[in-house]
């Protein structure tokens, strides 16, 4: 078959976009043969594919949060996507995953999806539509860069990337295509954080000035722990610490604990801090750049091999408020009422604006506003508590929007914008913590200054960490 006889797929649900937007599949698809007659009459006596024809998807990393994902497509009521490749470098989990897709959740299951351990099969795959990457942070970011060169669009859980250059690769590789980027901040997806969102905009609490976004939970002292068991002999070590300095195995740095080692992740500033901080940048105006940044951190109470923070503050100074990210990772938080009797759940993260006329505390039980006075004008401090499946919800509606802007082409929610913009301030604040110093930072340079040549010279390093092992942020990437 020649190159032009060769239309794939995925060009047709791309060609019948309009399909999405209201107009019927078969209105959608003569409108495409007008610009393409010879798709039209090729596909045309096989099946019209247009609004109800399902997006197959690859699914790159199926282990906690990637079985989550996957739960959450096979389980949605819109049954318009079906994985048909699942990888992982923990066979256990690619056996896990191709039984739930066949079995189903819930709403029946799909023919059972391949298996690799090598995700550039995945990408290769003129059958995937999307590709979902859900790997350790410092895998998100060559994926989803020869997951776009191949012309697929991309679904990568949060955050964005590992390094501030990764972000700028991605940013630019994207904005560069047609490819549609959807980021797995869910919250913005939440129905009740884009109210508490708009309030803040609309002046309710008042001119905001101080927000806080926090994350305390609580860890076993030890609980990484130590220990230097020998490498599984399935594991491609190799492959899974991939650009990083080499280091030898260690089970720690393996599954959800690579979270607490900055060769791979900036700890919970760029894992929680993630979702918290990119709601403060949605309320507060989402193009506005800090100014300067100063963190405080230490590993004061876990007895581990971390080398992230087990306690940690980060400040950003804007224009017109302050922004700060509060983690301990040994103590959990308890609220109370105002007379401090009733003990109310807390989910261990959220956020506080600070308003001239008063306080909101949002997280993912609800939203509260604390008036300042008896007499304010916004009347009793009664908490809003929309608790009902809410973190169900929002996954459900980021993969619909996903989902809706496949077909329509237009931009999602957590576009690579919103990404770009979160993932930067995120690892801002890492890079501050191992400066251990305030710094300046250029948001058009996207680099640091200050006073402290040192501190700046540290901060820029791990912004614009070289690539190891082979591996690089040009194609053909791969080592």
């Amino acid at each position: 078959m020649s190159k032009k006889q060769d239309v794939t797929r995925r060009d047709f649900i791309r060609g019948a976009a309009k399909a999405a937007a209201g107009v019927t599949a078969g209105a959608a698809a003569a409108q495409t043969a007008q610009a393409s007659p010879e798709v039209f009459k090729r596909i045309l006596p096989q099946t019209i594919i247009g609004a109800n024809e399902k997006i197959r998807t690859g699914h790159i990393g199926v282990g906690g949060m990637g079985t989550r994902n996957l739960q959450i497509v096979m389980n949605r009521d819109a049954q318009d996507i079906q994985p048909i490749m699942v990888c992982d470098l923990f066979p256990t989990y690619t056996k896990r995953a191709v039984q739930l897709v066949s079995k189903g959740v819930g709403k029946g299951g799909f023919d059972p999806p391949t298996e690799t351990a090598k995700f550039e099969e995945v990408i290769a795959n003129k059958d995937v539509d999307a590709v979902v990457v859900v790997t350790p942070d410092h895998w998100h970011t060559i994926p989803t860069l020869m997951a776009i060169d191949a012309g697929k669009d991309v679904y990568c859980e949060k955050p964005l990337c590992a390094t501030i250059e990764e972000a700028i690769a991605v940013r630019d590789k994207v904005k560069n295509s047609k490819q549609v980027y959807q980021s797995g901040t869910i919250q913005r997806s939440g129905k009740y954080f884009q109210e508490a969102v708009e309030m803040i905009k609309s002046g309710y609490i008042g001119k905001v000035g101080r927000v806080e976004c926090w994350n305390h939970d609580e860890s076993t002292i030890e609980g990484i722990g130590n220990p230097t068991d020998p490498k599984p002999e399935w594991l491609d070590w190799d492959r899974y610490i991939g650009w990083t300095p080499k280091v030898e195995y260690n089970k720690n740095r393996y599954i959800y604990n690579f979270r607490w080692f900055t060769d791979y992740s900036g700890g919970k500033i760029t894992d929680w801090g993630t979702h918290l901080l990119d709601i403060a940048i949605w309320a507060m105006g989402q193009d506005k750049q800090p100014k300067n940044v100063t963190a405080s951190s230490g590993n004061l109470i876990l007895a581990d091999n971390r080398t992230t923070p087990d306690t940690l503050d980060v400040f950003w100074e804007f224009d017109d408020y302050i922004l700060s990210f509060s983690n301990r990772a040994w103590s959990p938080d308890w609220w109370y009422d105002q007379v401090g009797e009733k003990k109310v759940p807390s989910p261990g993260h959220g956020i506080f604006f600070h308003g001239t006329l008063g306080t909101m505390r949002v997280d993912r039980l609800g939203y509260a506003v604390y008036p300042f006075g008896a007499n304010s004008k916004l009347g009793k401090a009664e908490p809003k508590s929309v608790r009902d499946a809410l973190e169900g919800d929002m996954n459900v509606a980021h993969w619909q929007n996903f989902a809706d802007c496949v077909r329509s082409r237009q931009s999602p929610i957590c576009n690579i914008d919103v990404a770009f913009q979160t993932a930067v301030i995120c690892l801002t604040g890492k890079c501050a913590y191992l400066a251990n110093q305030k710094l300046q930072w250029d948001a058009n340079a996207l680099k640091f200054a200050g006073k402290d040549a040192d501190a700046v010279k540290v901060a820029n390093e791990w912004a614009y960490r070289p690539y190891q092992n082979g591996w690089s942020l040009k194609a053909p990437y791969m080592a």
